[in-house]
Parts: C-alpha cells; structure tokens; sequence
C-alpha cells in the first residue's frame, strides 16, 4: 500500500490538474471530487455543496452512495456548524468519520466541501485535515475564474 503522504501528493497533484480542463464552475467542482476518491478506489464519498439563500444544495458528489441529503436546511447538522464557527468541524458518528470544511470568497460562504469516510476504510489524521484545508484554499483561489 502507498504510504499517506504519497496519496496525499498524488491527491494535491490530481486536485491541482482539474483547472487544465475544467471550463464551468460545474466542471470544476466535478473534477475537483471525483479526483479526491480516485486514489482511493471509492472507499468513502465526497459531497460539494453551494451556499444558497437558505440552504446547501449539493452541486457534485463522488464516491460510495449514499453521501448526504441533496438538501440541507441552515441550522441543521455540521453544514451549519462549520459555516458559522468558519473552519473545519471532524466527528467521528459510529463507524464513520465526517469532516466538513467551508470555502468562501472574500468573506461570503460559497459552500462546503463533505467527507464521510468509514473508520474501518481509512484513518484520519491531522495530515488529512491539512490536505483537506489546502483544497479549500484552492477552490477559494480558483473561484474567480468560473463565477
């Protein structure tokens, strides 16, 4: 098995590829979730949600089935947790682990980026949690280009 810090690498390379052929907004978040469960032969599902005026619609999902509701109302789950504190929230429910972490443009929240990793599949730890940070940062540096 490849070690952590050479999946994540893999993983920062692929993420950082989705530009070169991304032409939508759409595009781009498509590319950017799928290319985080490539590596990991779809052992757990990532969901990418947009801020709308009183709820997260998920706009890209890749991975196991089921990831989440399709729609989350503000005020219900972490979605809204992570949104208000402005960082990343990690809870381990059970067998599985969810991580949530925000992206914004300037200070106005676009959405949020949805992990649900079976325990028994993978391990957090806080490299994952850095790496996770980095592909929020790179969504909020890249949005400008497909709003």
């Amino acid at each position: 098995m490849v070690d952590k810090s050479q999946l994540l690498d893999e993983l920062r390379l692929a993420v950082g590829s989705v530009p070169d052929y991304a032409r939508t907004l759409t595009d781009f978040y498509n590319g950017i979730v799928h290319k985080l469960v490539s590596n990991m032969n779809n052992q757990f599902s990532v969901c990418l949600y947009e801020t709308k005026v009183d709820r997260f619609i998920q706009v890209a999902f890749a991975g196991l089935s089921p990831c989440e509701e399709v729609i989350i109302s503000f005020g219900e789950g972490l979605h809204s947790i992570a949104a208000i504190r402005g960082g990343m929230v990690f809870k381990v429910e059970g067998e599985m682990q969810l991580i949530i972490a925000p992206f914004y443009y300037g200070h106005h929240l676009i959405g949020v980026l949805s992990f649900q990793i079976p325990v028994a599949n993978y391990e957090i730890s806080e490299d994952d949690l850095v790496f996770i940070k980095e592909v929020t940062r790179f969504i909020e540096s890249n949005y400008k280009y497909y709003k």
